[in-house]
């Protein structure tokens, strides 16, 4: 983890959100949105969860990245699905390892 740049608590006003990360780098972590802010972040090889969908992201870079849908998150992927015959995005099952094993370095 390197969160150069920063991360602000803040108390909960209206539309605010009480973390806020501003310029902050996430790299092979599992990171949950949910209730947090993120502002021009990048994130590399993470595993990202949202669950509620209260979360603002903007500006941010991912790259590598694997979504991990849960609870009302996952209802409302599986309603797109429904409605497009395909994922909106490629998201993690429950069934999939979270980080992939690269089989020609651990035989």
């Amino acid at each position: 983890m390197n969160r150069g740049g920063g991360f602000i608590e803040k108390s909960s006003t209206m539309g605010g959100f009480k973390i806020q990360y501003k310029n902050a780098t996430f790299s092979k972590e599992k990171i949950e949105l949910d209730g947090k802010s993120f502002s021009h972040c990048a994130f590399k090889d993470c595993i990202i969860v949202l669950e509620k969908g209260e979360t603002n992201i903007t500006g941010c870079r991912i790259e590598n990245c694997k979504l991990l849908l849960r609870g009302n998150a996952y209802t409302v992927g599986k309603i797109i699905k429904l409605f497009t015959g395909k994922s909106p995005l490629k998201v993690l099952d429950l069934e999939e390892p979270l980080f992939e094993v690269d089989a020609r370095k651990n035989p």
